[in-house]
């Protein structure tokens, strides 16, 4: 196994230890201190930049808006569907659906805050 150093430890030619600055790594002139790499890694909890939304920036829906319609269609899924197992008419399940889809926005605005 071999044993590595931080260079701090190496003490060179250049009467180092009688100044009590650690003499230069391999590689870098006499005089010169060497100069940090930055690094480019994200602090932790952050997140990188969104890039611009299409069309001017803006989202299309808010995100009240989305969730309100969301909600809605998964209502209206449901009911769609449970109508047309009770039935097995496909213009009934799609009209209970419809009033489903408005009845659950109507009920979904009014309780989401804004």
């Amino acid at each position: 196994m071999t044993a590595h150093s931080l260079p701090e430890q190496h003490h060179g030619h250049t009467g180092s230890q009688a100044t009590g600055r650690p003499s230069p790594a391999p590689g870098v002139p006499v005089g010169h201190a060497p100069q940090a790499v930055p690094h480019q890694h994200t602090p932790a909890g952050s997140h990188p930049p969104q890039p611009p939304a299409p069309g001017g920036g803006q989202p299309l829906l808010c995100l009240r808006s989305a969730l309100i319609l969301l909600l809605g269609t998964l209502a209206a899924t449901g009911t769609a569907v449970l109508t047309y197992l009770a039935q097995h008419n496909t213009a009934t399940a799609l009209l209970a659906g419809g009033a489903a889809f408005a009845g659950a926005v109507l009920f979904f605005h009014t309780i989401i805050a804004t």
